[in-house]
């Protein structure tokens, strides 16, 4: 297969995972978004992104972004350092597998342009695209250094990774920790154990002084602020919340449509067999895929039901799956057949989610507003039940250029009753809010790993 042919097909897939990822942010900003781009309005300046919102919801990146963009911006654009940066990820995982072929680096990409994690965190205003392109590209970094460990540029390329990638969403630190490892196993497997660690601590030096300046910034302007560093919302750890969101996540890694405790052993028998399948980052895949998880769940770390937090153990099983296959392939008799009948199956269901995202949106919030519009073209005022809802509906009315008052507390006079719900909460079918009765006009159910559901109701006569 010649170059010119290749890179033929390398721009077809990403152009089909562009078509995706812009396929899935055309509708409203759900909640988690919303918010990142009211706080990032509120602080006014870059500088405030950096010393004023102590949130775990401030994606630095993404709140730069989304700041420059403007509040009212069209979704779509808010999104698109998301978009951008899901599909470079795209081109990066193909360039780490290329050396061991150009099927095995076109299998990566297919992989990753399809999976529902890759695409949903790759179609949405938030900082886990940017993240993930930031670690992609320190993975190919250390992939084409230690053949020869050689080339000095590379540490400072690694340093901007690991800040860019921190800065981007803080789950990067558990990615820099598989890479540090990553780089001392396959050291020392050469050499003397303190002569690894010494060679892997000069390697990542500059990276570790990068690292340790973001986190000490985000933390101390935590530190320096009244309230501190504060979560949106914060769980205590629950062995079931971290099993149903690792199964989740690797369901919607590989397009499994059915939640099912078999996914996690059907894992990890695929890294315990890495070795024998011919995948070459061995120890990085157990690192970023068994060692990250469950050293979460040994710390009972906080927050452990979001899928979206083992995102560098989702990327580490693409490279691994298109390793296995791409090895597969390469064979004669069943292995060959058993391959190309897995990346088909895991294709087809990877579409078949993106097609549910594509269609669902989130729970499109912009459907409130044009119900709204649609009874009150000049303008009306919404009350709320909860405060949770307010940067949803505001940044909808925003990019709607719909005038909207949003009572958060009190009776107001209020035409609608906007209500927001999480995932197992229920809405009332006839709630009473300020002495009077309401019946739902619009509403939307959140399918996938984000998004919220919403129901809009209108004031009896």
């Amino acid at each position: 297969m010649t170059e010119r042919r290749i890179t033929g097909l390398l721009c077809g897939i990403m152009l089909l995972g562009l078509g995706l990822r812009v396929a899935s942010a055309r509708g409203g900003l759900w909640l988690d978004e919303a918010w990142s781009a009211e706080l990032a309005r509120e602080v006014g300046t870059p500088l405030g992104v950096f010393l004023s919102i102590n949130h775990d919801n401030n994606h630095h990146v993404n709140s730069l972004w989304m700041q420059f963009v403007g509040f009212g911006a069209p979704p779509m654009l808010q999104r698109a350092l998301s978009i951008a940066a899901g599909t470079i990820a795209i081109a990066v995982a193909a360039m780490i597998l290329r050396p061991r072929g150009t099927t095995t680096a076109l299998i990566a990409a297919s992989l990753f342009a399809v999976s529902p994690m890759m695409v949903t965190m790759g179609s949405e205003a938030r900082g886990y695209a940017p993240m993930s392109l930031a670690f992609l590209s320190a993975i190919l970094l250390v992939a084409r250094w230690l053949p020869e460990q050689r080339g000095e540029r590379v540490r400072l390329r690694l340093a901007l990774c690991f800040a860019l990638g921190t800065l981007s969403q803080m789950t990067m630190v558990f990615g820099c920790v598989a890479l540090i490892g990553w780089v001392f196993f396959a050291l020392a497997k050469r050499m003397a154990p303190l002569a690894a660690a010494g060679r892997t601590l000069r390697l990542f030096t500059p990276a570790l002084l990068s690292l340790a300046a973001v986190l000490g910034l985000i933390f101390g302007a935590a530190h320096a602020s009244a309230t501190g560093f504060q979560f949106g919302a914060y769980e205590p750890f629950d062995i079931m919340l971290f099993l149903h969101a690792v199964i989740e996540m690797l369901g919607y890694t590989i397009g499994w449509p059915v939640v099912s405790l078999w996914l996690i052993p059907a894992v990890l028998t695929l890294v315990l067999l890495a070795q024998g399948g011919g995948a070459t980052h061995r120890a990085f895949y157990r690192l970023a895929i068994v060692a990250f998880p469950v050293t979460l769940a040994v710390l009972h770390a906080g927050n452990p039901g979001h899928p979206r937090y083992y995102l560098v153990a989702a990327i580490g099983l693409l490279l691994l799956l298109a390793e296995l296959i791409g090895s597969a392939i390469g064979r004669a008799g069943w292995r060959r057949a058993f391959a190309v009948a897995a990346l088909a199956a895991i294709l087809t269901g990877g579409a078949w989610r993106d097609a549910d995202l594509i269609r669902n949106q989130r729970g499109d919030p912009d459907p409130a507003i044009a119900a709204m519009r649609a009874r009150a073209p000049g303008g009306s005022a919404v009350l709320l039940d909860r405060s949770t809802g307010f940067a949803m509906l505001a940044a909808a009315a925003a990019h709607a250029r719909y005038p909207l008052t949003i009572v958060r507390a009190g009776c107001a006079p209020a035409r609608f009753l906007f209500l927001d719900r999480f995932k197992g909460e229920d809405f009332p079918r006839t709630p009473v809010r300020c002495g009077a009765d309401w019946r739902p006009i619009a509403g939307a159910h959140a399918h996938g790993l984000s998004g919220t559901h919403w129901t809009l109701y209108v004031r009896r006569r």
